[in-house]
């Protein structure tokens, strides 16, 4: 194989698919530990507690009146939800641009959204979306600019999003109180959106007190904090109103789910606990949430009256369109392959780098 100094240079020297061939722990550490990291990590351990958890919801279900549920929803309401959760993440691309400007990264709105649908197609095959954002980085990263800066913008996207996400949330339990669910977690909630206002604010004092100008955490910070606090609320601001309209557009795509299963779900209570949901099934415990939306949604609207059959069927057809959507991001990958081969360059430079680093390392 006809390889340079970094790796391999002809196309066909690359691996098909956009994915690490090497080990992800360095080879000085691929022992007992490292393996059980990596087993406790990997997507298959993340799609057996998936199916675990499945199962567990649907085990006190009569499966026969759920898929009947299912089929029962209308499809035309289903593929309006569908377009409209396609428009939400092209919104939510135009955020993540929003945030990478002052960060140095020019590029226009389209190869934003190609990079967003095409990492959301890398997110089915791993927990939470650890995979995405790392291919959302090498993307931005391949024409220059640097990883780091590139990742830097991806925690700026998804620090907004939660921090919105939240806000969704307590602004609900604000203005309706705690209604059927437990006071604790209302008053929670709003605690938690407050204190990330409050961490904000004080963000340039708790640096402060990281050391000495010259000590390394510091200088990190304050390189990644800078372009952000020059430019003020003028960014930050813009992105957290596009963060809060991308969430009142997923609550809107809820209620015509609700509708296609003729639910009857008040919006003020998918206010409430809807946000709720998507942070549980963001965790990195399950592949795509499933198994957690699922038994969120059964919780949560059992306390309103609907039956466990409704629930399932809600949460599930909310699974697809999250992979429906990643499917059209594999369609994306498919016609780019300018894209695939960025991300195939990207991955195996970065492991030639590492590798040769770690053998001039040991002499």
């Amino acid at each position: 194989m006809a390889s340079g100094r970094f790796g391999p240079k002809r196309i066909a020297d690359f691996p098909f698919l956009p994915f690490p061939r090497f080990p992800i722990c360095p080879l000085p550490l691929s022992s007992e530990g490292c393996v059980s990291l990596r087993f406790l990590s990997s997507r298959w351990l993340k799609a057996g507690i998936s199916l675990g958890l499945l199962a567990l919801v649907l085990r006190s279900a009569n499966v026969r009146l759920l898929l009947a549920q299912v089929r029962a929803a209308r499809l035309e309401l289903f593929l309006l939800a569908l377009a409209g959760y396609l428009a939400s993440q092209v919104l939510s691309a135009y955020k993540w641009q929003v945030l990478a400007r002052p960060l140095g990264f020019d590029r226009p709105l389209p190869a934003f959204v190609v990079y967003y649908f095409v990492c959301m197609y890398l997110n089915l095959f791993a927990p939470s979306t650890v995979l995405g954002d790392l291919g959302r980085g090498l993307l931005l990263a391949s024409n220059g600019g640097g990883i780091g800066l590139a990742l830097q913008s991806i925690v700026a996207d998804r620090v907004s999003g939660i921090a919105m996400l939240l806000w969704v949330s307590a602004s609900g339990f604000l203005l309706f109180g705690p209604t059927v669910l437990p006071p604790a977690l209302c008053y929670g909630v709003i605690a938690a959106a407050c204190f990330m206002v409050v961490v904000w604010w004080l963000l340039p004092y708790i640096v402060a007190c990281l050391g000495s100008p010259q000590h390394r955490v510091r200088q990190f910070a304050e390189r990644a904090l800078t372009p952000y606090r020059t430019q003020g609320a003028a960014v930050f601001g813009r992105a957290c109103g596009l963060s809060l309209l991308f969430h009142l557009l997923q609550l809107s795509l809820q209620v015509l789910l609700a509708h296609a299963l003729n639910l009857s779900v008040p919006f003020w209570y998918l206010l409430l606990f809807i946000p709720l949901v998507h942070m549980l099934s963001a965790l990195p415990f399950s592949l795509g949430g499933v198994g957690v939306r699922e038994g969120a949604y059964v919780v949560f609207l059992a306390l309103i009256g609907i039956g466990k059959n409704e629930a399932i069927a809600f949460g599930l057809l909310w699974t697809a369109l999250v992979f429906g959507a990643g499917l059209v991001g594999g369609l994306v990958l498919l016609v780019s392959p300018a894209i695939r081969l960025s991300l195939q360059f990207s991955t195996t430079n970065n492991q030639w780098r590492t590798r040769e680093q770690e053998t001039e390392g040991s002499y």
